[in-house]
């Protein structure tokens, strides 16, 4: 399997445990529940079967559970598409219009948001509208193109600074629902700033909810105050989508690469995701921009790459998580990331990992091929992985949630095993132990990660070299 993950979205053409099951089997890592669409028991029942699944086939898999945010999505009437022509009025409003073509928008703050000129974008920025007239509860819009509008389409204004609550009355249904089954990643949209994420963390406590939040960067104030957001967050989304509209659509390639880097350095996992292998929705191959498009992210040094629309409700999802595959695979061994220098790092990382890494590059004589993390948290495992190394990382923990977790975090191949108690005697029959769980074979060359003791986190700060015998 390659060592960057994959993200499938779950949804109408991949909710079947067979094709599920074949996901898996095909390279997902991490499975993701989009709760803007479908209510909360649909995503309890996905969530518990991908469970049931992953453990049947024992292959670890994260459930990622994706909050829908302050989004402003649109209604036509009767759920039906609705042609548009150039040059065609058509009126928002807190409610439809009956004698002209209308769309409604329940968000009043979307209309005092407004003047004439301003543009509004629907469906991705592929809809343009320009607003020709506004009042507190409608306004009148010019359509730019020739467009069938349909139901349930993101909204956007360009530029715009929202002032609703980072979580909405849907998100706050949905923790209700995780309040009795988890999640291993909740994922947070529109994030503008470090108190957004600390809301969030605030309702998961409430609710003795143990998980990790992962903050979606797609707005102008996201790049604004992107250092307190990847700082304060355990986990990022690229999500350009709505980056792609928000910002200059030039811009998105630059804010990508920057982002992965200050994710690397901080050691926080970051996905890079939309319209990955958009043309796989309804094709068997991608285009070769597409494969450029997965590739390059991985040149970034990205930990993840995610399938939205291509397996949730594509054609062809289990061909879509294959090429991701193909093209990780091969691009990973011939990619050679710049190194983070320590300066840049030195505040956030162990001087533990810096040891391995020195010892991967520079001891010639004992090449090793495996480094074993022993970890309760996962901290360690993620303070390696930043490091993109070649070896293969193994992380060998007690929690489930941890090696859960560690699904989105480049090259760990995470383990749930039973550890000694106690101060660490005899590192051979833990090594003894990790053969019989055939974690570690006959010929490797290891060094392993570990503390004083295998159940205390936070004190990892031991190598040691074996040749596995």
């Amino acid at each position: 399997m390659s060592k960057t993950k994959i993200v499938a979205t779950l949804g109408p053409a991949s909710q079947d445990p067979n094709v599920i099951r074949e996901m898996i089997e095909a390279g997902v890592d991490v499975i993701r529940l989009n709760t803007k669409h479908a209510d909360p028991s649909w995503h309890k029942e996905q969530l518990l079967k991908v469970r049931d699944i992953s453990e049947e086939i024992e292959k670890p898999v994260a459930v990622l559970v994706d909050l829908q945010g302050p989004e402003l999505r649109i209604e036509t009437k009767d759920d039906l598409p609705m042609h548009v022509g150039l040059d065609e009025k058509v009126m928002f409003g807190l409610d439809f219009d009956k004698t002209e073509k209308s769309i409604r928008v329940q968000s009043e703050e979307f209309f005092s948001m407004l003047t004439e000129g301003d543009e509004i974008l629907i469906d991705n920025g592929y809809q343009e509208f320009t607003v020709i007239s506004v009042s507190p509860d409608s306004l009148i819009a010019r359509s730019l193109g020739d467009y069938y509008v349909q139901t349930r389409k993101g909204l956007n204004i360009p530029g715009s600074r929202f002032t609703m609550s980072s979580l909405i009355d849907r998100d706050i249904a949905i923790l209700d629902m995780l309040e009795d089954v988890g999640a291993d990643f909740v994922a947070l949209s529109f994030v503008r700033r470090k108190s957004d994420i600390d809301l969030l963390r605030v309702e998961l406590e409430k609710r003795n909810i143990k998980t990790n939040i992962v903050s979606k960067v797609e707005g102008v104030e996201a790049i604004e105050n992107i250092d307190e957001i990847i700082q304060a967050t355990d986990a990022v989304m690229v999500a350009r989508g709505d980056l792609g509209i928000e910002l200059p659509i030039e811009e998105v390639v630059y804010w990508q690469k920057e982002i992965i880097k200050k994710c690397r350095i901080h050691a926080k996992p970051v996905i890079t995701a939309t319209e990955m292998l958009e043309s796989m929705v309804n094709n068997p191959k991608p285009t070769r921009a597409e494969v450029s498009d997965v590739a390059n992210a991985i040149y970034d040094g990205t930990d993840a790459i995610m399938l939205s629309a291509e397996s949730a409700t594509g054609k062809y999802p289990v061909k879509a998580i294959q090429m991701m595959e193909r093209i990780s695979r091969f691009n990973e061994e011939k990619n050679e990331l710049p190194i983070l220098e320590k300066e840049e790092v030195a505040s956030q990382s162990k001087a533990v990992t810096h040891a391995v890494m020195d010892l991967v590059s520079l001891n010639k004589d004992f090449a090793v091929d495996t480094a074993v993390v022993f970890t309760e948290t996962g901290t360690t495992a993620r303070d390696l992985a930043r490091f993109r190394p070649k070896i293969n990382v193994i992380a060998v923990t007690e929690s489930e949630l941890t090696r859960n977790q560690l699904c989105m975090s480049y090259g760990v191949d995470p383990h749930k095993m039973l550890l000694p108690d106690g101060v660490i005697l005899e590192i051979d029959s833990v090594v003894k132990l990790l053969m019989d769980e055939k974690i570690l074979h006959t010929g490797s060359k290891v060094v392993l990660v570990h503390g004083d003791h295998w159940k205390i986190p936070g004190l990892t700060n031991t190598i040691t070299i074996k040749e596995i015998k």
